[in-house]
């Protein structure tokens, strides 16, 4: 801080004359000269705002040394790494040649598919003389049902046409060809009919239809049984 200014000693008050009011005192703007005493106060106030200053000053510079000790270190740290010291790290190339994908040329494998499984050969069931009789009396309740049956060809002709005929039919094959009594319309297909012929004793694996009616000769109706032929041998 600026030390206040003393008053002027007595002594010193002393050896100074009283201003006079000369005309040389008075500068050309008005303003009087000053005095031997201000200007030595005017110097002891500068010489103590210099010490002032020194002090603030060297404070500051210690301070900005302390401070900037730090930063200067990192730097002498960081300065001290020579770049030539660290070896760059280099990935080595490889020697695996590359792998492409291969296109398959080979066909895709057809889907095999299983064939349905063959029904089963029905199995044909021979008859008393009591279960034919049942069957030529409702052949309805027997349909699909298959039977060994044996008979005689009775008509084969133009009107029956070429795949159905007309037999008495019996449950075995009879000693006599009057013995076959159930007069039956049977069916089957062309070629497996092409050699029987009216008269023809028979053994034949059917299946059974229903009923059947037709108009007979003499302007009536008559209802048989119908049987599919599934095969056929005369005897």
């Amino acid at each position: 801080m600026t030390e206040p200014t003393n008053p002027m000693p007595p002594d010193q008050a002393a050896a100074v004359p009283p201003p006079t009011a000369q005309p040389e005192d008075v500068t050309l703007t008005g303003t009087p000269k000053p005095t031997a005493s201000v200007k030595r106060s005017s110097a002891r106030l500068w010489a103590v705002g210099a010490i002032t200053l020194a002090i603030a000053l060297g404070i500051g510079g210690a301070v900005i040394a302390s401070t900037s000790d730090e930063p200067k270190t990192a730097a002498a740290t960081v300065a001290s790494v020579s770049p030539s010291s660290v070896a760059p790290t280099t990935a080595a190339p490889t020697t695996a040649a590359p792998t492409t994908a291969v296109p398959t040329s080979a066909a895709p494998s057809p889907t095999k598919t299983t064939p349905p499984p063959k029904p089963k050969p029905p199995s044909y069931r021979t008859l008393s003389a009591r279960q034919w009789k049942l069957i030529a009396k409702n052949p309805d309740a027997y349909l699909g049902r298959h039977y060994v049956v044996y008979g005689r060809v009775t008509q084969f002709d133009a009107a029956t046409g070429t795949d159905t005929f007309r037999a008495d039919v019996a449950h075995r094959r009879m000693p006599d060809e009057y013995d076959y009594e159930t007069n039956t319309m049977l069916s089957g297909s062309e070629s497996g009919l092409a050699d029987l012929v009216e008269d023809d004793i028979f053994r034949a694996n059917v299946s059974v239809l229903g009923s059947y009616s037709y108009d007979t000769q003499i302007g009536g109706e008559t209802t048989v049984p119908l049987l599919l032929v599934d095969s056929i041998k005369v005897l």
